[in-house]
């Protein structure tokens, strides 16, 4: 008769040899999401948009990230997750690696947000409208008009040429933004954040439905604020109960939202839920080196607020001239879709840029944050680490700052787990276990510990991941698995020398 321990050891094996299981369903959506990007291949659930216009789409995957365009001119790419949706009520958060280099900085990328039952979007104008914006323009340039964004709720674009959020009104691009802006530095300062609201509705169709090129498409999308990162520059607010822009002296860094090759930096863009249920509070966050700075603080997005389409005329767009803009104060309905979707743009123009991401993660406001852990052991000796001592869980209200602890977990809530999330374990009295060819992993509901039991002879790195929940007692909302960790990843080194046990967060460049 064969050893108990190697029949068990057998069995554990064989089970984890079937397919992973789906992660649960939840109420709120598909949180939490993760795409690093770095692959050559097309992940199936990212869909390449379609551009207008008969513009090629220039968004390539490669194991760098998502590149979105080349250092070439008069590029446009633009991507969505498409059989993603995640709910808005809880708010969003966002964060992404980026980097924009390799040319003299042109335009930007864009992340947006528009309703998901929009399923296939009709993606925004290229150029300064960085997939989110419109573009109108007259007859000689007829060529260049592009709606905007279909089902748009937001988009946050990192403008590295300045374009994004101003006021055009020339032949080839009309589009409402902040007027007046020169094309000096001084009045363009390159490198900033902005924010344009909603797809224009209804009233906007009624209000200017006799100017011809201002149909469904081509109004809405106004800008909310705009913030520099670059010194002592003014930023720009709108005064959403006039329509007017406010300048906003208040210093916010002074770093480029360019880098090299290998400066990446990193974006994080976080919705919350205002205490009147009256829209959002956007936050949007860049670290740069080791330094994050918060450049977009908490701006108030609300429901319905007033705005100036400043860029048109009582002739409209089908003539082939160009006289002074008129402005007229609108009221615009941005209501909050149920369920969002998530896409990326980038553009160059005569100036260029190549425009990459990677590290996509797509998060509930009050998550578990789960983080790294590394250990070593002795060949053929178990060791055993407090795998959860540098993760956090929360409990109580949620609200824009929390102070979390690891005593929060639900320990049985563990799970080891594929990059997806999807769950992978076996579970066992008291416990879950993970088995793989160089060793056995099991997690201790009683003690929340983790052990690893090296296969035989084997020495070098092991490496298992897994994802954790709050809702301890059974918490609301935390115990959902809408609000579980984010997959993280412990290894072992397996060494023929003395054990060295060791439970570190391991960071690169980027926290």
């Amino acid at each position: 008769m064969k050893n108990k321990s190697v029949i068990i050891w057998m069995v554990l094996i064989l089970v984890s040899l079937g397919l992973p299981q789906a992660k649960a369903q939840s109420i709120y959506g598909d949180f939490p999401y993760y795409q690093s990007f770095r692959t050559s291949g097309q992940p199936g659930e990212i869909e390449k948009a379609t551009p207008q216009g008969g513009k090629a789409n220039a968004a390539t995957f490669s194991a760098d990230g998502l590149r979105l365009t080349p250092a070439t001119a008069q590029q446009f790419g633009a991507v969505f997750i498409k059989n993603k949706q995640f709910q808005s009520i809880q708010g969003i958060r966002i964060e992404f690696e980026y980097v924009m280099y390799g040319g003299n900085g042109a335009d930007g990328m864009s992340v947006f947000l528009f309703d998901a039952s929009v399923a296939i979007p009709t993606i925004g104008a290229p150029g300064c409208g960085l997939g989110y914006a419109y573009n109108r323009a007259n007859n000689n340039y007829s060529a260049s008009r592009a709606t905007g964004l279909s089902g748009a709720y937001l988009g946050i674009a990192l403008d590295s040429y300045g374009n994004f959020k101003q006021r055009r009104f020339q032949g080839e691009a009309r589009v409402n933004g902040i007027p007046d802006l020169t094309t000096s530095t001084s009045d363009l300062y390159t490198s900033n954040v902005t924010l344009r609201g909603a797809q224009g509705g209804s009233a906007q169709a009624l209000q200017f439905s006799s100017i011809s090129g201002m149909g469904a498409g081509y109004t809405g999308y106004p800008v909310l604020i705009s913030q520099p990162t670059k010194g002592y520059s003014p930023g720009w607010k709108l005064n959403d109960t006039g329509g007017a822009y406010s300048s906003i002296n208040t210093y916010k860094g002074d770093f480029d939202l360019r880098g090299g090759q290998n400066s990446y930096r990193k974006a994080i863009i976080e919705l919350f839920p205002d205490a009147g249920a009256n829209g959002f509070l956007v936050t949007v966050s860049i670290q740069h080196e080791q330094d994050t700075t918060i450049i977009i603080d908490g701006y108030h997005y609300k429901k319905s607020l007033q705005y100036a389409e400043n860029a048109y005329t009582s002739a409209g767009d089908y003539n082939t001239t160009n006289p002074v803009p008129t402005s007229a104060n609108s009221t615009l309905a941005a209501s909050i879709p149920d369920f969002f979707r998530i896409g990326f743009a980038a553009s160059t123009g005569e100036s260029t840029d190549i425009h990459l991401l990677r590290e996509l993660k797509i998060t509930l406001p009050g998550s578990a944050e789960a983080n790294d852990d590394h250990a070593s052991t002795h060949k053929g000796v178990p060791v055993t680490i407090d795998s959860l001592s540098n993760d956090i869980g929360y409990t109580g209200h949620i609200a824009q700052k929390m102070t979390g602890d690891t005593n929060n977990f639900d320990p049985s809530s563990f799970r080891f787990c594929d990059e997806s999330g999807a769950d992978i374990g076996v579970p066992y009295a008291g416990g879950v276990s993970y088995s793989a060819a160089n060793g056995i992993w099991q997690f201790d509901f009683a003690t929340k510990k983790l052990t690893f039991t090296p296969a035989g002879s084997f020495i070098g790195e092991a490496s298992v991941k897994y994802n954790i929940k709050a809702g301890l007692n059974n918490e609301v909302p935390y115990n959902d698995d809408a609000y579980r960790s984010l997959p993280t990843t412990v290894r072992i080194d397996v060494v023929p020398g003395k054990a060295v046990i060791s439970n570190r967060m391991v960071t690169g460049n980027l926290k």
